[in-house]
């Protein structure tokens, strides 16, 4: 499971994807050495801390056998630590285990605001101009506008400011949350603003996911978070909490996902 935008982008520029298994401390280095000797890739998407959606975090061993795997392999690291920035992790990152091979991507989408759609990457120096033209020829360009924004807000202490609320409201979100599916398998984060729930038998995390949408509640199965087909199935799903407006509105939301959990299957029919 990964943000699945990644597999679907690298598919529209010609390139195939390789899935690697995980558990719940993240990606394995045996599979992913597995998948290097027999499938010769050339690089990795990861996201080690707070990954999107299972929320697992990589220990400092974990990130160090990949750094050690990719460079025997020759494998290009990609880093995203969009929403590490908002955990404070003192894992250090992979890029200072390979820093001759490892992308580092973030930006304040995550941490600051939604619609600052700025970002940046950090790389080692003989990628830069490639990574450049690349960026210019796929996406037309840096939108100068929303640059001089995220610029703005940065160098002014203003986006650590409204980073400092954010967090602080997370907290009281992911708070309610907590208290309502408790005895519920919830995994979360007081920091990070979505939550993946492992649905308890029988639910399907399809079947549930319509289930909740019926209740007016918008939640993403875990299909949404594969990068290609796989016999691995986690019956989760994944939910957020940053969208409404107002912390009413979490509590409603997650309310109507408890009574579906404690009525079960028995409590949804999908036909009208």
């Amino acid at each position: 499971l990964t943000y699945s935008q990644i597999s679907r982008s690298a598919g529209l520029i010609g390139r195939r994807t390789a899935l690697v298994a995980s558990d719940e401390e993240g990606i394995d280095p045996q599979d992913f050495e597995r998948v290097c000797a027999q499938k010769h890739p050339k690089m990795i998407f990861l996201m080690p801390t707070a990954q999107n959606p299972t929320l697992a975090t990589l220990s400092a061993a974990r990130r160090e056998a990949i750094a050690h795997v990719a460079r025997e392999y020759n494998v290009v690291l990609i880093e995203d630590d969009l929403y590490g920035n908002l955990t404070d992790d003192p894992t250090p990152l992979l890029a200072e285990y390979a820093p001759e091979r490892t992308i580092v991507a973030g930006g304040l989408s995550k941490s600051v605001a939604a619609g600052v759609r700025g970002g940046w990457l950090s790389c080692p120096p003989a990628y830069r101009h490639r990574i450049r033209v690349a960026h210019k020829m796929m996406t037309g360009g840096m939108p100068f506008l929303l640059a001089e924004v995220n610029t703005r807000l940065v160098l002014s202490g203003q986006a650590d400011e409204i980073r400092k609320r954010s967090i602080a409201e997370i907290g009281a979100r992911i708070a309610i949350v907590r208290e309502t599916l408790a005895g519920f398998a919830v995994k979360s984060h007081d920091r990070v603003p979505f939550v993946w729930l492992t649905l308890p038998d029988p639910w399907l995390s399809g079947t549930f996911k319509n289930a909740c949408l019926e209740h007016g509640v918008l939640i993403d199965d875990e299909d949404e978070f594969k990068a290609g087909r796989s016999e691995q199935v986690f019956h989760g799903v994944r939910f957020g909490v940053s969208q409404p407006r107002q912390r009413g509105d979490i509590a409603e939301g997650v309310a109507a996902i408890r009574r579906l959990l404690d009525e079960g299957r028995a409590g949804y029919d999908s036909f009208s």
